[in-house]
């Protein structure tokens, strides 16, 4: 992919992650989600955690706060808002393309062709049924490698606990430290449980997708 994009523009890469689990659209979806605040306008953003390739399902093209994505449309773009285009200019694709590895064969030379000036609108015809993510609010959305349960929860600003299975966790802190499991807000803005040096996943059995309910105190 970095091959085919550097021979056709100027673009400078960068690799975001390759650490999304394989066929993962749902943490490919929350990662982009809590990531693009972060980049430039003019950013193109090239995704591709795509389960169903080679098969009927379309490559989308979105424009959203002067950003530009491409992904499959099978949920990935969730998060994303804006105008969406369902690339079908095949004269922008490798003429020698697989079936098995759209990322370098058709997502990369459209990436380079929008890089270079191309217009969204010339990609194909605009498309308003894209496919949505399988997803409810208020849940452990991503558990990440120290065992940290990330909810998609926005704290309140009042005191408050919160409820998972048949736990109420109360205490709420700004550090990785005391006993038991507490409430921390991430990175993301978002309410974490989490336990000192060790897994809230493991010691409470919390599984992403767990329902979460914020209860006040």
């Amino acid at each position: 992919m970095k091959g085919v994009i550097a021979s056709r523009c100027e673009a400078a890469i960068i690799d975001l992650t390759h650490d999304i689990a394989p066929f993962d659209i749902w943490e490919a979806a929350f990662f982009l989600r809590d990531v693009v605040r972060y980049w430039p306008a003019g950013t193109i953003f090239v995704c591709v955690v795509d389960p169903g390739v080679g098969t009927a399902r379309r490559i989308v093209a979105v424009e959203s706060d002067e950003r530009l994505f491409l992904a499959p449309d099978n949920g990935l773009l969730h998060f994303v808002r804006g105008d969406a285009f369902d690339v079908t200019a095949e004269s922008l694709f490798l003429a020698d393309g697989s079936t098995t590895f759209h990322g370098r064969d058709r997502f990369a030379p459209v990436a380079a062709a929008l890089a270079n000036g191309k217009r969204i609108d010339d990609l194909g015809p605009q498309v308003g049924d894209r496919v949505p993510l399988d997803y409810t609010p208020g849940a452990i959305i991503r558990i990440d490698r120290f065992g940290n349960c990330i909810t998609d929860l926005v704290p309140p600003a009042t005191p408050f606990a919160v409820a998972v299975k048949d736990w109420r966790i109360e205490h709420v802190r700004t550090t990785y430290t005391g006993d038991g499991a507490f409430l921390i807000i991430g990175s993301t803005g978002c309410i974490e449980i989490s336990v000192a040096n060790g897994s809230a996943a493991s010691l409470l059995q919390l599984s992403r997708g767990d329902r979460v309910t914020i209860v006040p105190k």
